[in-house]
């Protein structure tokens, strides 16, 4: 008996969770320049058709990667966010998980794919947003808040979280992206020590 119209195959899941998987390495290893639908399909040995079957279009592909990439860093999350007995321990102790992160290409290019298709199309963007941006600063509003010494206002607990996230991202970009390591190199590990110092010492109440 076939299939009714639109009915989903018994292992679409599975499918679909194996295609996520080999188009987000793709999304982090390829040129970031916004891959054309056809380019994702090529990347995974898949059809146009096969991606519309599980995705809908591309902006669903893109929505679905950004999610995997969300869940993957859920465990990182957690770690960062146990409290910590000062602020500025808060502080050092988010930076000696998160900053080796900038040291490795992947989790560079993993925020500015993001980035990316997330500026040029406020659908993605507001994934971006929801499954790995905001998830981040989040955590580390969370880890002020649960340390002794935080302010106590949810405005300077924001602020607190973008002074201290934005920082890696851009050193990350700076180095690894936009040729900043042959350019213009910085030493990441002394930079992130001052930042470390200075936010733990300026964020207190």
């Amino acid at each position: 008996m076939p299939r009714p119209a639109g009915a989903r195959n018994h292992d679409f899941e599975e499918k679909r969770n194996a295609l996520v998987d080999g188009l987000m390495r793709f999304a982090v290893t390829a040129e970031l320049r916004r891959p054309s639908l056809r380019q994702f399909a090529i990347a995974v040995e898949a059809s146009e058709p096969t991606l519309r079957h599980y995705f809908k279009d591309r902006r669903g592909v893109v929505v679905a990667i950004l999610e995997r990439m969300g869940k993957l860093g859920r465990s990182i999350r957690m770690d960062l966010a146990s409290p910590s007995e000062t602020i500025a321990s808060a502080v050092k102790n988010y930076y000696q998980i998160a900053a080796p992160g900038t040291q490795f290409d992947l989790y560079t290019r993993a925020h500015a794919f993001g980035l990316i298709e997330g500026i040029a199309d406020e659908a993605t963007g507001k994934a971006y947003l929801k499954y790995m941006l905001e998830p981040a600063l989040t955590v580390i509003a969370s880890k002020l808040a649960s340390t002794t010494g935080a302010p106590k206002s949810a405005l300077k607990l924001r602020a607190a979280s973008f002074a201290i996230l934005s920082p890696l991202i851009l050193i990350g970009i700076h180095q690894t992206l936009l040729g900043g390591a042959e350019e213009a190199p910085l030493d990441s590990r002394a930079t992130i020590g001052l930042l470390q110092t200075w936010l733990g010492e300026a964020i207190s109440e």
